[in-house]
């Protein structure tokens, strides 16, 4: 029994204008004439590039009153996600399993179970696209569930040394041997074969080399774009389809993205290309896929070494400057396709772990904002969300909708799996609840930078050029797409305030303003930039 009911509409989050002035996104008073030069009307472009929201749908929302997060959870809280500001959903791995991650697909036409039914998919692409907003799935193709009926097929027929008939059939499926080469694990019951599995026993490797192993990679994609309403996927452990052998990665990722492209013309793929240089994520764009995330600012990179936290940690004394380097290489590097940066994901600690307080948090999450490309968000990042330890399921704890201690509507309770203990600490910053009505927590951070994204095309799409020094403090770009130009300015010195003249930026106007702390002002000409404060010009 749950100890109370909240509407669903509670957590819709309807914000008002007292926020946005807390986060210099409205403005009633006249001495600070920083209101937004089209009061707040956004300009989403129907395209992919978007933000991206990841979802582990067992954490996530459970309409079934049992505690597990399901597909009808997600559905329910579109309205949510919308109000925040995403226009894109990434759902990890959503078919029939036998783990509770799903990264062992045991039937790539069916729903799990756990989640729900295909038509329960169905219906939740249906009402995402009324919202504008893209749904894309883990499409994981390297490796099946050893409980996959195609490997318990292939497996029966080496037992019983079918070479031809139903079960034989799927022999061409998997890599076999009867070798132990490296990676390779006995098949039960069949003496002197192995099977490849670089990840785990339960995951045997694809061959993907096979021409029947590809049509049925095909038909798959098929059910998905175009029965299911599927947008795109996001291509889990494209390093590993040939492991160690770049070449042949990149090969069948191009097979990948023609394949889903003449299913679906514009579905957006996305591959996990995890990599520490930018050089080598870069030879993965030559496949024609449209991203790859960008491990080498993140978590993913190792929490010390991601540049973002070193610009907040480290005390530089030109973090303005290194960014603005950093955006300018990334630039020339990735002369090609749409960046995906993030801060953290399910395999990664969190993006609160790797910043710690509240005022890195969320200065971390707008620094990734005024980034190129599709930015992806990890489900509970929003509200400070921690892992309590390095392993997985502390991960992919349930998201926390109420206060501590309150079992409210959708609340997930028995996620990743029955009976795992979630450390309090996973929750420092409090719940969406608790949050959605304090104007300066990390939740409405988060809202209002997308909003800033979806407000200026610019950002996501721009062509980046230097827009002369404020202070070594202070990163001064300007960013031009389809004729049209913002100047951004963002300030890394957490205690000091800069002055510019507006004027030195030609004929504009302060569009928008997202802080940590106080809002940036303009009087007159005079342009203050608070500390840890980004300021849009326009």
């Amino acid at each position: 029994m749950k100890a109370k009911k909240i509407l669903a509409n509670v957590l819709a989050l309807s914000f008002t204008c007292a926020g946005l002035i807390a986060l210099g996104g409205c403005n009633n008073d006249p001495d600070t004439p920083n209101v937004p030069v089209d009061s707040g009307q956004l300009n989403i472009i129907d395209d992919n590039y978007r933000n991206y929201y990841e979802i582990f749908v067992r954490s996530f929302w459970d309409t079934g009153d049992d505690g597990i997060g399901d597909l009808k959870g997600v559905t329910h809280q579109l309205d949510y996600l919308k109000e925040m500001g995403y226009n894109g959903i990434w759902l990890m791995p959503i078919m029939e399993s036998t783990t509770y991650h799903g990264y062992d697909v045991a039937d790539y036409y069916t729903v799990e179970k756990d989640y729900g039914t295909n038509e329960d998919f169905k219906e939740l692409t249906t009402e995402a696209h009324k919202r504008g907003i893209n749904v894309i799935i883990d499409m994981v193709i390297n490796h099946s569930s050893s409980g996959n009926e195609w490997f318990k097929k292939a497996t029966t027929a080496l037992k019983n040394g079918e070479t031809e008939g139903e079960n034989a059939k799927y022999l061409d499926y998997y890599n076999f041997a009867q070798t132990q080469l490296a990676g390779y694990r006995p098949v039960n019951g069949a003496n002197g074969w192995y099977y490849e599995a670089q990840f785990d026993t339960i995951m045997p490797d694809l061959n993907l080399d096979s021409d029947a192993m590809k049509a049925e990679i095909r038909n798959v994609f098929e059910f998905w774009l175009e029965d299911m309403g599927c947008d795109g996927f996001r291509l889990d452990a494209v390093t590993s389809y040939y492991t160690g052998n770049v070449t042949k990665n990149i090969a069948f990722l191009k097979w990948v993205n023609e394949t889903a492209k003449s299913i679906k013309e514009d579905a957006y793929i996305v591959g996990e290309a995890w990599e520490g240089s930018n050089t080598t994520i870069r030879e993965y764009y030559s496949s024609g896929c449209d991203s790859f995330f960008l491990f080498t600012v993140s978590a993913g990179n190792g929490a010390n070494a991601s540049p973002i936290r070193n610009l907040l940690l480290t005390e530089y004394p030109n973090p303005g400057e290194r960014f603005e380097k950093l955006l300018l290489n990334l630039q020339d590097v990735y002369d090609v396709g749409i960046l995906a940066p993030f801060l953290g994901n399910h395999d990664t600690v969190r993006a609160a772990n790797m910043l710690g307080e509240a005022e890195y948090v969320k200065m971390g999450a707008g620094l990734i904002a005024v980034m190129n490309g599709s930015p992806f968000d990890y489900y509970g990042d929003e509200i400070g969300m921690t892992c309590a330890s390095t392993q997985d399921e502390t991960k992919r704890v349930p998201m926390l909708w109420y206060d501590e201690g309150t079992m409210g509507e959708g609340q997930v309770f028995n996620s990743p799996s029955f009976g795992f203990h979630v450390a309090e600490s996973s929750y420092g910053f409090g719940s969406v609840e608790l949050q959605k009505d304090d104007q300066s927590s990390i939740l409405n951070y988060y809202k209002e930078k997308n909003r800033i994204r979806n407000r200026h095309p610019e950002i996501a799409r721009g062509t980046i050029e230097t827009a002369g020094s404020v202070s070594p403090y202070v990163a001064a770009i300007k960013k031009t797409w389809n004729g049209s130009s913002v100047i951004i300015l963002i300030n890394l010195n957490k205690t000091e305030k800069f002055d510019v003249k507006l004027s030195d930026y030609g004929n504009v106007k302060v569009a928008d303003t997202l802080n940590v702390f106080n809002k940036s002002i303009a009087r007159g000409d005079t342009l203050t930039i608070q500390p840890y404060s980004i300021v849009v010009l326009k």
